[in-house]
């Protein structure tokens, strides 16, 4: 079950460690918004890195290093957060990541979450990206409607998809301590 819990261990895959975390730097436009995206498997953060060096060459063509970082986080919860979560892959999490994703679907539900400090729900990871360009651009139907949702849901969930915890504000910043961080590709 998808939870923020006490000592929670977290992972983060990514060109770079990241010793201080800095919302100004994290990209817009990802599932639940501009934030520091984290999640439980290890897995998922290892298999984002190549990912992430790759985009990261693309920017700076002076990095030919090929090598990424998995940075391990521990949470300790703060009784004053206020957190969602989505508990399962439904009609509310796929309008949610549509309106982060393209800004004018569902404009009123970013505006409904903006108070949150963490976002929590199932991840739509680059196995699931083409499905949900589909579902934004119309090609199951009007983005909404429950022919439309009902289409891309079924496309997605046979993915099993993984969680990511998304950090929204410094308050819930605070409450990531950095473990560690371990190369990967060399």
């Amino acid at each position: 079950m998808l939870a923020l819990r006490d000592d929670l261990i977290l992972y983060h895959g990514s060109y770079t460690s990241i010793d201080e975390i800095d919302l100004e730097k994290c990209a817009p436009g990802r599932d639940f918004g501009q934030g520091f995206y984290l999640t439980s498997s290890y897995d998922q953060a290892r298999n984002f890195v190549p990912l992430s060096i790759k985009k990261h060459q693309a920017e700076n063509f002076s990095d030919n290093s090929g090598v990424g970082f998995i940075s391990t986080y521990r949470m300790k919860l703060r009784p004053d957060l206020s957190i969602h979560v989505f508990a399962e892959a439904n009609a509310d999490w796929l309008h949610f990541v549509a309106a982060n994703r393209r800004g004018d679907l569902f404009p009123e539900l970013v505006d409904g979450y903006k108070d949150f400090d963490v976002i929590v729900g199932k991840i739509a990871n680059d196995r699931t990206a083409r499905t949900l360009q589909l579902y934004v651009s119309g090609a199951f139907g009007e983005p909404g409607t429950p022919e439309a949702d009902n289409i891309a849901i079924a496309l997605l969930l046979p993915n099993r998809l993984e969680d990511q915890y998304c950090f929204l504000t410094p308050r819930a910043v605070e409450c990531l301590t950095l473990e560690g961080s371990e190369p990967y590709g060399i």
